[in-house]
């Protein structure tokens, strides 16, 4: 039976570059809905994007985020291919991944960049940056990722309707990956040939900004995700300087038979409380959490 693909093109600004991602995409997949989801461009993007034969869908809130979000919500495919607009990705690999999902039964497909990523071809902060959240998801999750943050995906229909998402900017990517992880589905990174930007052609990513909004979601999705284990860490973590501040309190009662240090022992019960107050957290959210897994295993089941 015939499938329907679509390939979403998010593009902000990208007037340079959006002709030749259509094209190459056009060529690999002449049948396939080739949209791109315009978030707020000035430059000439939608005009190229129309005369090199792509369909345009609008997204008026800024972040990548809330364009993937918006082409999930309003397209109907069998499989999505999700690329950026800077031309950084190989259109020839495409077939590769939608066989993975065909035939493997794969519902997320990653075109994987940093195994055959020069270094020199990327700014330091940004190679560290990936290396370090890239470890840092697969220490929370018990994952072994080697590429996070690509642009280059393909989905199964099963996974595109069927997973929420929240995120607004360049941090869709981690969650996408997260979500297939907490949800069960079959993930698969191939490797790929990762280019340079044409000359011109500019990152939107902020290094620092995007950086600290990036981590805040992982940990936010840790924090939702694994409540237990990150409420725990957190309630040690008090405790732990509880029983620091404590201990001098202990020792001044030892040594003069008074409490001198009040501020030490006020303290001291505060940081214990807190510690508790986590860790009965963590069981609350844990639980919450269990329940709704189980609402929605019941709804898919019906």
């Amino acid at each position: 039976m015939p499938q329907n693909v679509c390939v979403l093109i998010p593009a902000l600004n990208e007037e340079l570059t959006i002709a030749t991602v259509i094209g190459d995409f056009h060529k690999q997949l002449p049948d396939a809905d080739v949209v791109v989801i315009n978030n707020n461009s000035t430059d000439q993007t939608v005009n190229i994007a129309k005369k090199a034969g792509a369909r345009i869908l609008y997204e008026k809130k800024p972040g990548k985020g809330n364009a993937v979000r918006k082409a999930f919500a309003e397209l109907d495919a069998d499989i999505y291919v999700m690329v950026d607009a800077d031309d950084t990705y190989p259109a020839n690999m495409v077939s590769k991944m939608i066989k993975a999902v065909n035939e493997e039964k794969i519902d997320m497909v990653i075109g994987t960049r940093l195994e055959n990523f020069k270094k020199e071809e990327k700014k330091f902060l940004h190679n560290f940056g990936n290396n370090f959240f890239v470890w840092l998801l697969n220490l929370v999750f018990h994952s072994h990722f080697k590429d996070i943050f690509s642009g280059y995906r393909v989905f199964s229909r099963e996974f595109v309707k069927n997973t929420p998402l929240l995120s607004e900017g360049f941090e869709i990517e981690s969650e996408l990956t997260v979500q297939a992880l907490e949800r069960g589905y079959k993930v698969k990174e191939i490797p790929i040939e990762y280019r340079e930007r044409p000359k011109g052609s500019h990152s939107k990513l902020r290094t620092f900004n995007d950086g600290w909004k990036i981590l805040l979601a992982i940990f936010s999705i840790f924090r939702d995700y694994r409540p237990m284990t990150f409420f725990t860490i957190l309630a040690c973590f008090f405790l732990l300087l509880g029983l620091i501040f404590g201990s001098f309190v202990i020792i001044d009662y030892v040594q003069k038979g008074i409490v001198t240090r009040v501020p030490f022992a006020i303290l001291t019960t505060l940081l214990i409380i807190v510690g508790c107050i986590c860790f009965i957290g963590g069981f609350i959210v844990s639980a919450v959490n269990r329940r709704f897994a189980e609402l929605n295993e019941i709804r898919r089941i019906k």
